[in-house]
């Protein structure tokens, strides 16, 4: 197998080479490239809240405490989903930064979002339509998201929803509907 291509000068448990991780892996077939960018915004959003100790070696950082230390900051404008959800992203991130590290030739994601391993090979595009192609599939195959609700409304159209509370009232879900009927074409039926 050929030597991983991310370059590491020398290990390094700091956010910066955790971010660089995270957006050479999806190039290279690690990690798939929704997952990655999903890890990454966890991590913007959570490691604002990192004690120098754990800013300086990641090994540090317990996944559960820091959205703990991160909900109680930032109160009410995050979401308990939201930080559960990050917890989630920041600790798989951290595992497969940590596996990557310790053995790069070997490296398979834990938390099975990689792309496998015997497509790598097979998967090398040979034009740049090929690997846009490639990575379009890659993202239409990610992870569903677990806020999002799909609404089917014909045969070949779905609408998705997301960020809906949990705690939806009639009135607020009235009003929302209010929105989608003003957005409708007066006279027009959609067949």
């Amino acid at each position: 197998m050929a030597e991983t291509r991310i370059p590491m000068a020398a290990i390094d448990y700091t956010p910066g080479k955790l971010l660089d991780f995270l957006r050479e892996a999806p190039s290279q077939g690690l990690l798939n490239p929704a997952v990655a960018r999903s890890r990454a915004n966890a991590i913007e959003a959570l490691f604002t809240e990192l004690t120098d100790e754990e800013r300086a070696d990641l090994r540090r950082v317990d996944a559960e405490r820091l959205a703990a230390r991160a909900h109680k900051i930032q109160g009410s404008t995050i979401r308990p989903e939201a930080v559960a959800l990050y917890k989630e992203r920041v600790h798989e991130a951290l595992q497969d930064y940590f596996a990557w590290l310790e053995n790069p030739n070997s490296f398979a994601s834990n938390s099975g979002h990689a792309l496998r391993r015997e497509m790598r090979s097979f998967m090398k595009p040979a034009t740049e339509q090929e690997a846009r192609a490639l990575e379009d599939i890659a993202l239409a195959t990610s992870e569903r998201r677990k806020d999002m609700v799909s609404v089917p409304l014909r045969e070949g159209v779905t609408v998705y929803i997301t960020h809906l509370p949990l705690d939806l009232s009639a009135a607020e879900a009235e009003r929302l509907a209010g929105v989608v009927r003003a957005l409708a074409v007066a006279g027009e039926s959609a067949q």
